[in-house]
């Protein structure tokens, strides 16, 4: 008899417990398990991510709040808290 088998991806959360990633399609049983600890090689580094975040930026024309308006908004914000 043939059992069919599922590759799923998890995080080990302590010595003995693993939060997969999906649901099997299993009912309460025992089951067989082989761990493999998975190694991200995509890491980037901080200066690649904010080069890509500042890409996106000017290619939909994003226009950060002058200081005047983030004074402004803060001014606005400090005068609505209670004393």
């Amino acid at each position: 008899m043939m059992h069919n088998a599922y590759v799923v991806t998890g995080t080990l959360v302590d010595a003995q417990t693993v939060s997969l990633d999906e649901a099997l399609p299993l009912a309460t049983q025992k089951i067989r398990m082989v761990v493999e600890p998975v190694v991200n090689t995509s890491r980037r580094s901080y200066h690649d991510v904010m080069a890509a975040i500042r890409e996106r930026q000017q290619a939909r024309a994003h226009q950060p709040p002058t200081r005047e308006e983030v004074d402004a908004h803060t001014r606005a914000e400090r005068e609505g808290w209670d004393d």
